[in-house]
């Protein structure tokens, strides 16, 4: 994963955005934006090329699954990683057969989140 390229976080608990946006600018990733919904993503993503977007599973408005497939559709090149307390075995395969490159635990730890990186 290259540090110097733009990654966004979506969630729509800011706690949870900072959080992961603090841990990846400590250990070196350089560009790291945030959204809460569907609407900022999709006007984020039409201003700046994300190399890596990490994505709640439950967001207001647009389901974060139904965005994946959207964002699958318009971005390809783009790696999606769904974040979700629900690691049901269906919600996991769903979010693989849409379009998603991993799949990340909530509550997200630090030592998950950059094993993560690490294996993208």
């Amino acid at each position: 994963m290259d540090k110097m390229r733009p990654i966004l976080v979506v969630d729509d608990v800011e706690a949870i955005c900072t959080f992961i946006s603090t841990v990846l600018q400590g250990n070196g990733y350089l560009q790291v934006d945030s959204a809460s919904n569907s609407a900022e993503v999709m006007a984020r993503v039409c201003r700046k090329d994300y190399q890596l977007i990490l994505m709640d599973i439950k967001l207001p408005q647009v389901d974060g699954l139904e965005l994946l497939s959207i964002l699958h559709e318009e971005i390809p090149k783009a790696k999606i990683v769904m974040c979700s307390a629900d690691t049901s075995e269906e919600t996991v395969n769903l979010a693989y057969e849409i379009g998603a490159v991993g799949f990340l635990e909530k509550p997200v730890t630090p030592m998950s989140l950059l094993s993560l990186m690490e294996r993208l």
